[in-house]
């Protein structure tokens, strides 16, 4: 009876934790009697948990955490409504599932705001430098010895896999450059005779592509491909090593620069994508730099003209090798007016906007080459309206059909609808509509929205729930041939190092499984980034060069896709790069 006096309160926690956590493992267990066992186990472990950790300081945590404890936690009950029924009717379908979630979420509060605490008070924690002689000789050449490192860890990747990796995209670019038809124009209206496409950012086609053309005119496809994946991989470890060794170079602590070297060689799915001709690697190195740059204008007191040009220089880098990259740059470099050198960086924003409308906009078209379709941004309201004709197809009259059917092709709507993926439904838009076809396609929209909120909610949130419920499943790394090419008659083909590749991709998938894959997870890495950027708030303006991040992650929102990793890899190469630096900055007081 004593016990339970001087325990209660670690009792209900550890409860109604273990309520919130046993549905997760449930549905994989069929037996009643392990089950319970298992829910029993759960209890006396959070329990313990609870016992040892839980104190006032947490139950005092700033509201602020306390508020992104709450809505983790909503996300999480409601994210596993969605993953399991794709509704939220286990939600909100009847009044048993909404007082059970009522307090799945208080369980998964208590849990949520208990981590955040030791999270923050990691970050707090000032530990000594290292004393150990790995780390002091590092310290002494941090460029060289990170080069080299992750040379060597990549260069593995990269014989195993040579000449390198390509997925489907990649097989459109080179197939561009070379004169031959793709999807990409069956999509749009073609200015011109020219195969060539914005689709992918041209100037990453034409790099990709041109080197490929290099390699089959004089040696063969897979020496052009290699000397491509060759660049990219030198570039991402150079744009890595500089990170590191610049932290460095700011008197931040060795150590916190040496694990994220071990993380970058020895976590296999950063060799991957260093050898990965996706248009995300190379996009995602800049990114990484372009916020670091951010940083270090932020930490000068004086900016001089070399700063400005270099700023220029890294912020047409990020608009060029991806599309959307334009509008990471024009609602980042605003912010950087709180430096009193505000003419400059306007003007470097001015230059920036004008350079790459002026690219897109007039160098492109004059060369023939053609834009990408408007499809590209209508993911969430084409889900929104595919989910609707399915299940409600009595919602829209004749007339609304036959508007629909001016955009999209009305008749497969409902069977081409697909939860997690807009792609069935937006490649076929009609890319010969008309201003007004599309007007009047969102007055139909707009009525579905008034009349059927809830499924519209239901199509959005299904298609990016993964980037904030991190119980759903998700390819990370493309590891097989893509056949493409191969077909389309080009001698493109791995080593015959096949038992080497599987050794690799089985070691990608065991740290995935591992406690250390915890940081791979797309919302964890989405929550980590959130979770940063609010700490970083209290730290003057330094929450500025987190921005990238932030709006990387609501790009992932827009996307067509849901559970896509490479969309959120640039967020995951600006948390890893650049953790000393966040790690510093919160060990520092206000």
């Amino acid at each position: 009876m004593k016990f339970l006096q001087n325990n209660y309160k670690n009792i209900i926690l550890g409860f109604l934790s273990s309520l919130a956590i046993y549905p997760l493992i449930s549905l994989y267990i069929n037996n009643k009697l392990l089950n319970l066992l298992i829910f029993l186990l759960l209890l006396l472990l959070f329990g313990v948990f609870y016992k040892k950790s839980y104190s006032e300081e947490i139950a005092k945590l700033a509201k602020k955490w306390q508020i992104l404890a709450l809505l983790i936690s909503l996300i999480l009950v409601l994210g596993y409504s969605y993953n399991l029924i794709n509704t939220g009717n286990l939600v909100w379908g009847n009044f048993k599932n909404f007082l059970v979630s009522v307090v799945k979420v208080i369980g998964f509060y208590y849990l949520i705001k208990t981590i955040i605490y030791y999270l923050l008070k990691f970050l707090k924690t000032d530990f000594k430098e290292s004393p150990n002689k790995l780390i002091v000789n590092y310290k002494k050449h941090p460029f060289l010895y990170s080069f080299l490192f992750l040379s060597i860890c990549y260069g593995i990747f990269l014989v195993c896999y040579y000449p390198g990796i390509i997925n489907y995209d990649n097989a459109n670019q080179i197939k561009e450059v070379l004169g031959i038809h793709t999807r990409y124009l069956d999509a749009i209206n073609p200015i011109s005779d020219s195969t060539l496409t914005n689709f992918n950012p041209i100037i990453h086609t034409l790099l990709l592509g041109g080197l490929v053309k290099f390699g089959i005119t004089y040696f063969n496809f897979n020496f052009g491909l290699f000397l491509y994946t060759m660049l990219q991989m030198l570039i991402c470890i150079i744009i890595y090593s500089y990170c590191l060794s610049y932290s460095i170079k700011e008197n931040i602590k060795t150590q916190y620069a040496f694990a994220i070297l071990l993380i970058l060689g020895f976590i296999p799915l950063f060799g991957f994508y260093s050898i990965t001709a996706v248009k995300d690697t190379l996009y995602t190195a800049f990114l990484v730099l372009f916020s670091l740059q951010i940083y270090q204008l932020l930490k000068k007191e004086k900016l001089l003209l070399k700063d400005f040009v270099f700023l220029f220089l890294i912020s047409m880098l990020v608009c060029l090798f991806r599309n959307n990259g334009f509008f990471i740059i024009i609602l980042t470099l605003p912010f950087l007016c709180v430096k009193k050198e505000k003419l400059g960086i306007l003007i470097v924003l001015f230059m920036t906007v004008i350079t790459n409308l002026s690219f897109n906009n007039i160098l492109l078209p004059k060369l023939g080459i053609s834009g990408t379709s408007i499809r590209e941004t209508l993911s969430v309201p084409f889900q929104q309206t595919a989910r609707l004709a399915k299940l409600k197809p009595q919602a829209f009259s004749a007339r609304d059909k036959k508007i629909i059917a001016q955009i999209l092709d009305y008749d497969n709507l409902a069977s081409d609808y697909n939860e997690n993926l807009a792609d069935p439904v937006k490649n076929k838009f009609n890319k010969d509509y008309k201003t007004e076809d599309l007007i009047q396609y969102f007055g139909v929209w707009s009525k579905g929205l008034i009349n059927y909120p809830l499924i519209y909610i239901d199509a959005t949130i299904n298609n990016i729930s993964s980037y904030f419920y991190p119980f759903e499943g998700s390819w990370k790394v493309y590891h097989k041939l893509n056949i493409k090419l191969p077909e389309a008659g080009f001698n493109y083909h791995y080593n015959n190092l096949k038992v080497q590749r599987d050794l690799l991709h089985t070691y990608e998938i065991i740290v995935e499984c591992s406690p250390v894959g915890i940081i791979l997870n797309i919302a964890i890495i989405t929550w980590s980034s959130v979770l940063i950027f609010i700490n970083l708030c209290n730290k003057k303006r330094y929450y500025i060069f987190m921005i990238p991040n932030i709006i990387s992650i609501l790009f992932c929102i827009l996307s067509p896709a849901n559970t896509y990793y490479r969309y959120i890899y640039p967020s995951l190469l600006i948390m890893v790069c650049l953790f000393p630096i966040y790690k510093n900055l919160c060990e520092k007081k206000n």
